[in-house]
């Protein structure tokens, strides 16, 4: 089952770091996280990913932690993959600020 592990650089101080497990063209599992700098420190902002058998997002608050699961109930760990990097890269500013927020 090979692995692949990657970053998207989306400015000087945010990125998506990627892990991929495939079986042939079968995602097998995953994590999207964005990760951004805040006061120096490198900090995960938000992450899809498929622990406990199911594609989901984890919400993170700066002091509240883990906050939610939005589950991805209806999407194959092939979409789910493909949605995390879609909304991150279109949503990373607005999860920064919920972020930091909470």
């Amino acid at each position: 089952m090979p692995e692949k592990n990657w970053k998207i650089y989306l400015n000087d101080e945010r990125y998506v770091l990627l892990f991929l497990q495939t079986n042939g063209a079968l995602v097998i599992g995953f994590a999207v996280v964005l990760v951004a700098i805040i006061d120096g420190e490198l900090t995960c902002v938000t992450r899809y990913d498929t622990a406990h058998g199911q594609a989901h997002r984890d919400v993170l608050g700066r002091k509240s932690g883990l906050m939610e699961k939005e589950w991805l109930l209806d999407l194959t760990f092939n979409d789910a993959f493909d949605y995390a990097i879609d909304k991150i890269k279109r949503n990373h500013d607005n999860y920064l600020q919920e972020f930091l927020q909470n």
